[in-house]
């Protein structure tokens, strides 16, 4: 019987060290995964076509990084997880502007070519 309480007492003793690793490292691979989507936003050009969510994406990352620094590591990897998701907005919204704006060069070239060929858009289908 005191067998059973102490190996009771080791797992219940043991377990919040338990989570608290799992949580540390979740926290660990959530900065890495914000830190990776704000890169991509950047490279995305996110800085002048999505500004305001890269900044905020940036925010967050910092908020993480301090939970993470003060070790509240549920703290960091929601921080985190927020900063991931604002990095794939700021991206997703830098990509739908280039898009935009590559397809309003296509309509401009196309109207070109119809002004030089002598029709009008009216007269197409």
């Amino acid at each position: 019987m005191k067998t059973a309480h102490v190996l009771a007492f080791a797992i219940l003793a043991a377990a919040p060290l338990g989570a608290a690793a799992l949580a540390r490292s979740d926290a660990d691979l959530a900065l890495t995964k914000a830190g990776d989507a704000i890169e991509s936003a950047e490279r995305a050009d996110a800085a002048q076509l999505a500004a305001s969510d890269l900044a905020h994406a940036h925010a967050l990352i910092e908020q993480a990084q301090a939970a993470y620094a003060g070790d509240h590591w549920t703290d960091a990897f929601v921080a985190a997880e927020h900063a991931r998701l604002d990095a794939d907005l700021a991206s997703a919204r830098s990509r739908q502007q280039s898009a935009e704006d590559a397809a309003a060069r296509v309509e401009r070239a196309v109207a070109a070519l119809r002004d030089q060929l002598g029709t009008s858009a009216e007269s197409q289908p």
